[in-house]
């Protein structure tokens, strides 16, 4: 009978032991530490693609943004598609996927946008306003229509060029030979500077008046 209480005093101890020896191991502080990151984004034009370095010249600094890269930095285009890093250099805009690394920020992926050609010999674009003005021809010289309107004490000159339109009242093209002197005529033109260049001539009807 006391062994029987021996035995049963033993496990019960042993119970107590391992309970409590697996209370203190959950409790136990990890070892590992968990580093929460957050990426950013920047955008702007490289200024320099050193081996170590990317310079980013943006609108929001007024000084350049300089990123480190890692072998683990992706280069990629608008599309998503992977591009060689040779592919970047100075002059190309672009987007860096950055995260902060203590004081250094680390690109970890660059998205190389399109750059857009400006063709210097192209023609530069520029807004124009048309207007009308309606009146009667008192002058048709090989570059200039004089014409004589109600709302101005002084004729006004227009000039005209090779893509000047002449056309009646139903938008049918008429010979540029028929514009003369005496026809009361609508001119849309354009201003250039100090200059209206006629762009359309529409050719009104003359109105005849028979004396009863």
């Amino acid at each position: 009978m006391k062994n029987k209480l021996r035995n049963l005093s033993s496990l019960t101890f042993l119970g107590v032991m391992l309970f409590t020896a697996n209370a203190t191991f959950a409790q136990a502080p990890a070892d590992s530490t968990t580093t929460t990151t957050s990426t950013t984004t920047s955008a702007g034009t490289v200024s320099q693609f050193s081996p170590d370095t990317i310079v980013v010249k943006t609108t929001t600094s007024a000084d350049p943004v300089s990123y480190s890269y890692t072998k683990t930095t992706t280069y990629v285009d608008e599309n998503g598609n992977p591009v060689s890093s040779e592919t970047v250099k100075s002059g190309l805009p672009v987007t860096v996927y950055y995260a902060k690394d203590g004081d250094k920020m680390v690109a970890t992926k660059v998205v190389v946008r399109k750059t857009t050609v400006v063709n210097p010999d192209a023609p530069m674009t520029k807004e124009t306003t048309t207007t009308t003005s309606a009146g009667t021809i008192s002058q048709f010289s090989p570059d200039t229509i004089i014409v004589r309107t109600t709302t101005s004490a002084d004729p006004i000159s227009y000039s005209y060029t090779k893509t000047t339109t002449y056309v009646d009242e139903n938008g049918n093209p008429v010979s540029m030979e028929t514009v003369k002197s005496g026809l009361p005529v609508t001119v849309y033109y354009n201003q250039d500077g100090t200059k209206m260049v006629a762009t359309k001539v529409v050719v009104r009807k003359t109105t005849t008046t028979t004396n009863p």
